[in-house]
């Protein structure tokens, strides 16, 4: 039996381009933003695109195996997970990584061979290697979106999605998508380079809405917006 760690480049909430998220990737030397990672105790491959093949071929040492997704005759990672491992084996996500859905056809996948998936909630193995070495998360403040730019008011907005929960049979909402809690919220920040996101959650019910958010970056002006609004830190 052998054990496997598989890690993807998103963080969390389903970026890729969060720098002190993206420390997984020192593992292996690569700098691309995107690609997902298979280690067992003997062997080592690359998922990524085309947009990193020279890349990877210029920044992965020869303990690495490069697989070129969307190129014919290259397996998947379940599929390479069945080939290389010993039945029975065990493969080891970061469960706050992965969609559900995505775990749901890995552990589909992988039962065809008898391998137990195993979750490992709090701990996320290549930030254990990387330790001290990681880079530090941004402290810029989070900003208020003026209406004059936004065009709808915050109140209006949770309104309308509140009218689409009754409409579906719902009493709650989680969101956590970057992009669109800066919307919801007419928010807007600097955690991802180049896009006027921050990192964060929300959870819109029936009342209340609840934003999950580093309150460090939040300023006397923005917590006025939230409370206006009846959103909660």
């Amino acid at each position: 039996m052998d054990d496997v760690y598989i890690n993807l480049s998103f963080n969390d909430v389903g970026y890729n381009d969060v720098p002190w998220r993206i420390c997984r990737w020192g593992m292996k030397g690569f700098t691309g933003s995107a690609g997902t990672t298979a280690v067992t105790s003997h062997k080592a491959a690359l998922w990524t695109d085309g947009r990193y093949y020279l890349q990877d071929e210029k920044q992965l040492s020869s303990s690495w195996t490069l697989m070129r997704s969307g190129s014919s005759c290259v397996p998947s990672t379940a599929e390479w997970l069945n080939d290389v491992l010993a039945p029975g084996s065990r493969v080891g996500i970061d469960p706050f990584l992965f969609s559900s859905d995505v775990v749901n056809e890995l552990k589909e996948s992988i039962a065809k061979s008898n391998h137990e998936l195993v979750y490992l909630y709090g701990v996320n193995l290549v930030d254990e290697i990387w330790k001290d070495a990681r880079p530090l998360p941004t402290s810029i403040s989070i900003r208020v979106h003026e209406l004059k730019y936004a065009g709808v008011d915050v109140s209006i907005k949770l309104a309308n999605l509140r009218c689409e929960l009754i409409n579906h049979g719902s009493s709650a909402i989680v969101i956590s998508m970057l992009d669109e809690v800066a919307w919801l919220l007419n928010l807007r920040g600097n955690d991802v380079p180049h896009s006027p996101v921050m990192y964060l959650y929300l959870i819109v019910e029936l009342d209340p809405a609840k934003l999950f958010v580093d309150s460090s970056k939040v300023t006397p002006e923005v917590m006025d917006h939230l409370k206006k609004a009846g959103v909660e830190l």
